[in-house]
């Protein structure tokens, strides 16, 4: 007889759906004892982050101030537990499950705490040297004692299935939209420069660069996009909103 995390497993290959592959995960975690379920991505921008994607059963309150940027800046999961790719288990009450924190990300804490969270286990999926990161929580509303139990218990099958999960997601598209770099502004420019029919030598004199620096950045704008091409690049870059004509 397969065990439940096979089932789970054997289920994730079978659906075609991001939002069927949370529901699933979510349902998974609540079976193994877990009260909630999280997958959060950001994106560095500048020196803030922006929320790339977010599903969460912690109610729509929450999840609105959450992609609002109300919460993400301070929100030590993105900010120190995907420091590594190491699952960890966290105390809501307790900041110091958080080396190199400061109080004023107890903020978010409070919040899960204001939700009946005591716990969780955070699984980075993308840590943050990457420009969109992130990972799964799976938190707990039991008492300390409890919580260190299911831990114990499940935190590794709960840790495989977030993994399981997202790369699952990955295969089904969300891999590309994630992990698709952000352009530089001068990526932009002479991308908008080429689309707009000026040859790399226009380009390099209207920007006053070499020709070599305009390839270079051709280059890296395909290789951020994905893109094969350079019309490719200029499709994706405006599919994606990173450049407007």
């Amino acid at each position: 007889m397969p065990t439940a995390f096979e089932d789970f497993a054997d289920r994730m290959t079978n659906l075609a759906d991001t939002e069927d592959i949370w529901r699933c995960t979510a349902e998974f975690g609540h079976d193994l004892g877990f009260s909630s379920c999280s997958l959060t991505l950001a994106e560095h921008s500048g020196d803030k982050l922006e929320s790339r994607y977010l599903q969460t059963d912690l109610g729509s309150e929450f999840h609105d101030a959450y992609t609002r940027g109300q919460l993400i800046d301070i929100d030590p999961f993105l900010l120190f537990s995907c420091l590594r790719p190491n699952a960890e288990k966290v105390l809501t009450r307790d900041l110091s499950s958080f080396p190199g924190s400061s109080p004023k990300h107890q903020e978010f804490l409070d919040r899960l705490a204001q939700t009946g969270n005591t716990g969780g286990i955070g699984i980075p999926v993308r840590t943050c040297e990457n420009q969109v990161f992130g990972g799964w929580m799976f938190s707990s509303r039991e008492p300390e004692e409890t919580f260190h139990k299911l831990c114990a218990d499940h935190g590794n099958e709960a840790h495989l299935a977030g993994l399981l999960a997202y790369e699952r997601m990955v295969s089904l598209g969300l891999g590309r939209e994630t992990r698709e770099a952000r352009l530089s502004a001068r990526e932009r420019e002479v991308l908008l420069w080429l689309c707009a029919g000026y040859r790399v030598s226009m380009i390099a004199d209207k920007l006053g660069i070499s020709e070599s620096a305009v390839h270079l950045y051709l280059k890296n704008a395909r290789a951020k996009l994905g893109a094969k091409t350079r019309e490719q690049a200029i499709a994706r870059a405006i599919f994606s909103g990173q450049i407007e004509l």
